[in-house]
């Protein structure tokens, strides 16, 4: 996500150092999931065949202190996150 900001929004990007998210994060603790493994398929126009496309599906519910988190969570609500975003992919929405 640095990267993109950095790409798109170079006078703007965040001075984000990851290490202290990875540290804070270790603090959180799940409190609840149902997450599971869901497959789907495209059609690839350049490759011309379907492709398998899956990943995890469902919630997660988080307890602790996410103000440190906050606005690295909000900013993968809006680009989404990992391989496939462009087809809607990666999509979280924290609440």
């Amino acid at each position: 996500m640095l990267e993109l900001a950095t790409f798109h929004v170079p006078e703007a990007a965040p001075d984000w150092s990851f290490r202290p998210f990875l540290e804070h994060a270790g603090t959180v603790r799940i409190t609840a999931s149902d997450l599971h493994w869901f497959d789907c398929r495209r059609y690839s126009n350049r490759q011309e065949k379907t492709i398998d496309i899956g990943g995890l599906l469902g919630h997660v519910e988080l307890e602790g202190d996410l103000a440190p988190l906050a606005a690295l969570l909000r900013t993968a609500e809006l680009v989404h996150v990992g391989k496939g975003a462009t087809y809607g992919l990666g999509k979280l929405e924290a609440s």
